[in-house]
């Protein structure tokens, strides 16, 4: 899949901040940060409500969707078996009609594709990390290396191949905040640095993306 140029100007070689594609992978800079996996909202269905539910299902990510619950009485013991459903919100009938009405016209289905593109910064990322090298993890992940330590990728292609979703990890959008000169005196030469583990502990509990936990 193609980006279309849309991040191109969200990246600076005077910011810390860097936001790239398998496109602009090359720019990663080689430096300890924090980063994220963000979905590209790309229509992957043309009906309105297969839509919602594939992008639901993707941050809806669980490795083990399904729970056992014992509840204990005095003599008796229930067991449950406990699964999680997402809501979703009614839509209305002009919703639809005007979803068929931009995506049947190519020129507005065109500018919907590209608002709902730049829109993916919105999204709650997949996946968060930190690293003493950005660039050497973009790689890990998106091209499975790293062996058993960095499983995201095989987690993430076999939920997308459950789904039926034709998107592999170099798809994603992959954003990134290098270490600020301040920090950067607390990180050692292993990505178990105390600044490290502080940050990417910080990050899972704002953000609680679904392919962090293992």
């Amino acid at each position: 899949m193609r980006h279309l140029n849309v991040f191109r100007y969200l990246t600076s070689s005077t910011s810390r901040l860097g936001f790239y594609t398998k496109e602009s992978k090359r720019l990663i800079p080689e430096t300890p940060g924090c980063y994220a996996w963000l979905l590209p909202l790309w229509l992957y269905r043309d009906d309105l409500d297969g839509l919602v539910e594939i992008i639901c299902a993707m941050l809806d990510y669980e490795q083990e969707p399904t729970k056992r619950a014992d509840v204990r009485f005095t003599w008796h013991t229930v067991g449950l078996n406990v699964s999680r459903t997402a809501k979703h919100r009614a839509r209305t009938t002009d919703t639809y009609s005007t979803w068929k009405e931009l995506t049947e016209n190519k020129k507005t289905r065109r500018a919907l594709q590209q608002t709902l593109l730049e829109a993916s910064l919105l999204m709650p990322p997949l996946y968060v990390g930190r690293t003493n090298n950005l660039k050497q993890r973009y790689l890990q992940h998106a091209e499975d290396r790293g062996g058993k330590q960095n499983d995201f990728h095989s987690r993430f292609t076999d939920h997308t191949a459950r789904l039926g979703l034709k998107i592999t990890v170099s798809d994603l959008l992959f954003f990134c905040i290098e270490t600020p000169s301040e920090l950067r005196r607390y990180f050692g030469k292993s990505d178990q640095s105390v600044s490290n583990v502080l940050i990417e502990n910080l990050l899972m509990s704002f953000c609680r993306p679904p392919f962090s936990v293992r």
